[in-house]
């Protein structure tokens, strides 16, 4: 009987040992999932001031910065041998500075050949004219009295003298005829002279020199010299047909490159083709592809920023901004429900207000707003699900 008694007890401990241990676990979960008594705090509402603005489109286009003006000098066998390269890699040129020069031996003797032909008319002219003046001091022939006495009518001396001055005068003006066909002889000698010289169009650097070039006619594609601008850069680039009901000259652009993900530079479109470029081997090879990619329209855009660390040969990627004007707020602030999009405002007396909106364009920062709010009206930044319609606001304005 004690036993039994004994086991019983040793049961009935046990029941109870494994009964608390049940009701302390299921009190540890049960205050591991009480909700904290620190609540986290909303972070303070925000207001900005709804203003009427500019929105990046939603076109981007891509491109390569590439110099606005530059100077390519190909190989010109017309001119003769290609002499002298008179530039290097890396040199400062000017306008005007010497680039290249080609030697031509019957350039050469054009030239020689008219200078000889004017010294000779230069010659021949002062020699008439010496001759003219002797010609013209030379004293009248005495003639003898003639018959009656001295009462009798004197003659004029014989026009000899005369008559050699009119016949050099007319030596004269054929010599300076001659005279001035060989200085036109020169003149064009010269030019042609002067064309063996290749200059600089613009003041830049030199980016490439080929002193290697072919000299057979079919090196006449060879670049021997090419010369960038120091200033005024471009992007160049094409962009799709589908993008061209989008886009006119004169819009305001901004343009990054990955080199300097920081950064940014702006500028303008100024050139837009009219023709596609390639278009019937654009559209060959899209149709042969099986897709529908549409022409290229190669397009410019003048940089209007600070040029800074932006390098020639950059490949950039550009955002189009709209010209349209609308009200602008922050995408943040902006709530979707039931496909309907609405806007927290604050009235006169600072209480919330919700608002239903209509949308336009939107970029990485604003949202265009076509209906339901005015210029100056204060917009809820970062609307929380703690807002109610009436309800009074405290809220820091941002400076937008």
């Amino acid at each position: 009987m004690k036993k039994n008694r004994k086991a019983k007890k040793w049961q009935l401990y046990a029941a109870i040992g494994a009964a608390s241990v049940v009701v302390l676990g299921a009190g540890g979960i049960l205050l591991f999932r009480q909700p904290s008594h620190t609540a986290v705090k909303d972070e303070p509402t925000h207001l900005v001031v709804a203003k009427e603005g500019s929105v990046a489109s939603s076109v981007l286009l891509s491109g390569t910065v590439t110099a606005k003006n530059e100077q390519y000098v190909y190989f010109d066998a017309s001119k003769g041998d290609l002499d002298e390269i008179l530039v290097s890699v890396g040199d400062k040129v000017s306008e005007g500075q010497a680039l290249v020069k080609y030697s031509s031996s019957e350039a050469q003797a054009a030239y020689d050949s008219a200078s000889r032909a004017v010294a000779k008319a230069d010659r021949h002219i002062n020699e008439l004219n010496q001759a003219r003046n002797e010609a013209a001091s030379a004293p009248a022939p005495q003639l003898p009295a003639p018959a009656g006495g001295e009462g009798a009518a004197a003659q004029g001396p014989a026009p000899a003298s005369g008559n050699a001055v009119s016949s050099i005068d007319a030596q004269l003006g054929d010599a300076r005829d001659a005279r001035a066909d060989a200085a036109a002889q020169l003149s064009k000698a010269q030019s042609q002279l002067d064309a063996m010289t290749v200059l600089s169009t613009l003041e830049g650097t030199v980016v490439e020199v080929n002193r290697n070039v072919s000299k057979s006619p079919t090196g006449a594609s060879q670049v021997v010299v090419h010369v960038v601008s120091n200033e005024n850069l471009q992007v160049k680039g094409e962009l799709s047909e589908y993008n061209l009901a989008n886009l006119s000259v004169g819009q305001e652009v901004t343009f990054t490159s990955k080199v300097y993900q920081d950064k940014s530079w702006t500028g303008k479109l100024s050139y837009i083709s009219d023709y596609p470029k390639n278009n019937g081997e654009a559209t060959s090879a899209a149709a042969a592809a099986g897709g529908n990619s549409g022409s290229k329209y190669p397009y410019t855009i003048d940089v209007t920023s600070e040029i800074g660390d932006l390098k020639q040969g950059f490949s950039v990627s550009v955002e189009v901004k709209n010209k349209s004007k609308a009200i602008l707020v922050p995408l943040t602030s902006v709530v979707t429900e039931n496909d309907k999009n609405y806007v927290w405002v604050l009235d006169e007396q600072k209480k919330a207000k919700k608002v239903e909106v209509g949308l336009g364009n939107a970029d990485a920062d604003n949202q265009e707003i076509t209906s339901g709010l005015t210029n100056g009206v204060k917009v809820i930044s970062n609307p929380t699900s703690s807002l109610e319609e009436g309800k009074e606001v405290k809220a820091d304005e941002e400076t937008n």
